[in-house]
């Protein structure tokens, strides 16, 4: 399907992403939109529905995942902290998606912030409960934390600096 530029294949692809197609967030990464005084209210909304309906699945996908398994050890929370994590990079990266206007932009990544940083203290405090005293599994859920992790600061002073990601530099 070839990338939206029109307002109706914007939100057939909006639509297909909250429903958990991630197809549809490739092609709009691709696509391009300007938003003119007819279509911005209507393309917001659509865009704020499309993004609160993919952070419910998220909820409901993690909720379903955390009761299922029964967590015994700092593994077993490893891993499903890790699995919703890579369940959560499709609504980061609809969120940066380039033809949003940028304070479009900047309000989904101020709440997908707050949304994550709400999630992390939510888990902990679920943890503390289950598990007081554990200081291992609070060091766990410290490492979900989708924005400061060292491997995206690493890379973004490696480009900031144009030092290759490889080899060694020598300083006296």
């Amino acid at each position: 399907m070839p990338e939206p530029t029109t307002y109706y294949e914007w939100t057939n692809n909006l639509e297909r992403f909250a429903n958990g197609d991630d197809v549809a967030l490739q092609e709009m990464q691709h696509g391009v939109f300007t938003v003119d005084s007819g279509t911005v209210y209507r393309f917001y909304d659509k865009v704020k529905e499309a993004y609160v309906a993919r952070k419910n699945r998220w909820v409901d996908q993690f909720s379903r995942s955390h009761q299922v398994s029964r967590i015994k050890s700092e593994s077993d929370l490893s891993i499903i902290l890790q699995s919703a994590k890579g369940n959560l990079r499709p609504i980061a990266a609809f969120i940066r998606l380039s033809a949003f206007p940028d304070d479009l932009q900047e309000t989904l990544r101020k709440d997908f912030e707050k949304f994550v940083t709400e999630t992390r203290k939510n888990i902990k405090a679920e943890v503390q409960k289950a598990q007081p005293g554990n200081e291992k599994v609070l060091l766990v859920v410290n490492t979900f934390n989708f924005f400061d992790s060292p491997q995206h600061v690493g890379s973004a002073m490696r480009e900031e600096q144009n030092v290759p990601a490889q080899g060694r530099r020598i300083l006296f």
